[in-house]
């Protein structure tokens, strides 16, 4: 079995949300487990596209497991977790974060009083996250803009791309050790919420299905519970879908084009998955024969895969070749099926 595009939430809200945008809606059912989906089409010009959307519930394990079953399935080209999520940054209420990358803070080792962070990571398909951005700063979205913000949460709904944080638990105060701890280890995050994660790092053993995290922002911490009273998750969900469904409508499902693109793009596509921290991860690039001095280390870890993979392309980057990059990624990945294709 295989559709175009599977489309996964935690909560009802969100999952409703999402199905609006939807026709032709009947329920499959997975037949093994029992899991229940919404199948359904959305019109893009003259194509009805084939859409699956289930609901994994909350916190990264639930994400992860029904991720797993999901892509296992229904053999998808594309990918989205779309939901709600607390602000931490520069973010309001309404507003939607493009997440490029995850950072799972809670992993770590405490000894004593101490606690050392060894956080874990994911990250968005680069091409999906740099689309999103294009898109969020097109006339198309401004117009859709206009239908959506509701004055009782905000004058404007923004869009920001940057690092989601993911853990499982609420964070609902300022003053929690919980908050204090998020600030001190994931301070450039822009959101918190509990299943990016686990859907990112599903994702990550498939790189060749494109994948997106997408949130809206429901609250801002200190003011969950009054946020949610006033219905904040309803209209965030509102707003994260409509951004979701503008860019379905920007995508190309198999054409030639589409095709090359994916072929010329497959290496780097691998490593932002794979190595989401970048050229140390797993000591990848200096196992691979790479020179870590030319690369910048203080980027994100897409960052330096840009520009790894510049230098790979270019002939430069130490004693690497594609090839020896490749035999050190099948090093850490022998049953990887995308890679044995580069």
């Amino acid at each position: 079995m295989k559709y175009p595009i599977v489309i996964l939430t935690a909560l009802e809200v969100e999952r409703k949300a999402v199905e609006l945008h939807l026709k032709n809606k009947t329920v499959e059912t997975h037949p093994n487990t029992g899991t229940d989906y919404v199948k359904g089409t959305f019109s893009k010009g003259d194509i009805e596209i084939d859409i699956i959307v289930g609901r994994t519930d909350q916190t990264n394990v639930n994400a992860a497991l029904e991720t797993e079953r999901a892509l296992e399935y229904f053999n998808p080209e594309y990918v989205f977790y779309v939901g709600v999520a607390g602000g931490l940054k520069d973010v309001s209420v309404g507003d939607i974060v493009i997440g490029t990358d995850v950072i799972g803070y809670e992993r770590g080792k405490a000894e004593g009083l101490n606690f050392k962070p060894r956080p874990q990571f994911g990250a968005s398909s680069y091409d999906l996250e740099r689309l999103a951005s294009t898109y969020s700063n097109s006339i198309n979205w401004k117009n859709i803009l206009q239908e959506l913000t509701e004055s009782k949460f905000s004058s404007e709904i923004k869009t920001f791309t940057g690092t989601i944080a993911s853990g499982e638990k609420v964070d609902s105060s300022y003053q929690s050790d919980l908050h204090k701890h998020i600030k001190q280890n994931a301070s450039h995050a822009l959101a918190i919420e509990m299943e990016g994660l686990g859907f990112l790092r599903v994702c990550q053993t498939r790189p060749s299905v494109k994948s997106l995290l997408l949130r809206g922002i429901s609250d801002l911490v200190n003011d969950k519970g009054e946020m949610d009273n006033i219905g904040s998750q309803p209209y965030a969900s509102k707003n994260v879908s409509a951004f979701l469904f503008g860019i379905i409508n920007q995508l190309e499902f198999n054409t030639q084009s589409s095709n090359i693109q994916t072929l010329e793009n497959k290496l780097f596509e691998i490593l932002c998955k794979l190595y989401p921290r970048g050229i140390e991860d797993k000591g990848i690039w200096l196992r691979a024969g790479g020179d870590l001095s030319l690369v910048p280390n203080g980027i994100t870890g897409k960052g330096q895969w840009i520009e790894a993979t510049r230098l790979l392309q270019l002939g430069g980057g130490g004693m690497i070749t594609k090839d020896s990059l490749k035999q050190s990624i099948l090093e850490d990945f022998p049953n990887n099926k995308d890679v044995a294709k580069i």
